[in-house]
């Protein structure tokens, strides 16, 4: 019988990676390594290719005594009751993994899902504030941090460069920043300054994007696209750039893995002030914030200034490398306790 159960979109089926796969593969393994005992996992994906996927997931699920699961917010919305039910009926501990910082706001109109939330054994969220919001809200007491996390083993090398290295690695979207960056690709251009920057993309393309994206990116000679990197490929790739761009348009960003990427990277970054953005990074030390609203002027500003200012650079670099020190794979027996255990 399976001890502990894994559920969430791993992604596995068509090797999708993005901030929910990657960190759904993370926590497994993190299972794997801390937790004892036998350890499965279900990749929802599976659904969508397999008609008897369903049938399966229920079958792990009625076998285990903790489950942790990491819902998107459709899973959570239709899915989770009938989790919850499974679990009250089978007697088997749920676990909740937030991968994002959208869960406040979810939940205002959802009061059969809050009174379900207050009865299980833990929310683990990413930020600060939405533990805050979630408790103050809602009075949800069995709430705690658990921040985004990698497992890592790398020291860059740095190699500086006349020009400024700008890259930007997540989904390749239109609320991911895109026509912030092309503004700034186009100020660039306008003013001549194409020897001194350049800028890469890397990521997979949303569909709804693809056209926007490709018409823009062949209009500038020192902007690429580079493809989807691979977890393995990550931190050697993005320490050969100087400054990561994730001007984001989801205000309910959790903690973007670009981010934590960037410091392990060794790299500083430029985001909005997304609802989370201070918890994450140092600004003027870590990386800068630029206004959520109309703050393409100040990316520009901001992109400017690093490349004038090199000793300022290097040594937002050097506190980057300080920053990724937070990020480091936690230990999951604080998890286990707070939640009183497992049932044996």
């Amino acid at each position: 019988m399976s001890k502990t159960l894994v559920v969430g979109y791993f992604g596995y089926c068509t090797n999708q990676l993005d901030g929910q796969t990657v960190k759904t593969r993370d926590v497994y393994r993190l299972v794997r390594e801390q937790v004892e005992g036998e350890v499965d996992y279900y990749d929802t994906e599976d659904i969508k290719y397999r008609r008897l996927g369903i049938v399966k997931l229920l079958w792990k699920m009625i076998c285990c005594r903790m489950l942790f699961y990491l819902p998107a917010q459709n899973n959570l919305k239709s899915f989770f009751p009938l989790v919850f039910c499974l679990s009250v009926v089978f007697r088997f501990k749920i676990h909740y993994f937030v991968v994002g910082g959208w869960l406040k706001e979810f939940l205002l109109e959802m009061p059969v899902h809050r009174f379900m939330l207050k009865r299980i054994a833990g929310i683990h969220v990413e930020t600060q504030r939405l533990e805050n919001e979630l408790k103050q809200y809602y009075h949800l007491q069995n709430v705690d941090i658990f921040p985004n996390f990698r497992f890592f083993e790398f020291d860059p090398e740095r190699f500086d460069s006349e020009k400024l290295r700008l890259v930007f690695m997540a989904r390749v979207n239109k609320m991911k920043g895109l026509d912030w960056i092309f503004d700034l690709a186009d100020y660039i251009a306008k003013n001549k300054l194409q020897d001194k920057f350049s800028i890469t993309f890397f990521g997979p393309i949303s569909e709804d994007d693809r056209i926007f994206f490709e018409e823009n990116i062949t209009k500038y000679p020192f902007v690429d696209y580079m493809g989807v990197l691979q977890p393995s490929e990550i931190y050697n790739t993005i320490s050969q750039y100087d400054v990561m761009l994730l001007p984001t348009h989801y205000f309910t960003e959790g903690l973007p893995g670009s981010v934590v990427d960037a410091y392990i990277s060794g790299i500083p970054v430029i985001v909005t002030e997304w609802k989370h953005s201070h918890e994450f990074v140092e600004d003027g030390r870590s990386g800068f914030i630029i206004p959520f609203e109309n703050g393409q002027q100040k990316l520009i500003d901001k992109v400017i200034l690093l490349e004038r200012d090199r000793r300022l650079l290097h040594t937002m670099q050097a506190n980057a490398l300080i920053k990724r020190k937070e990020f480091q794979p936690p230990i999951l027996d604080r998890i286990i306790s707070f939640a009183g255990g497992v049932t044996a």
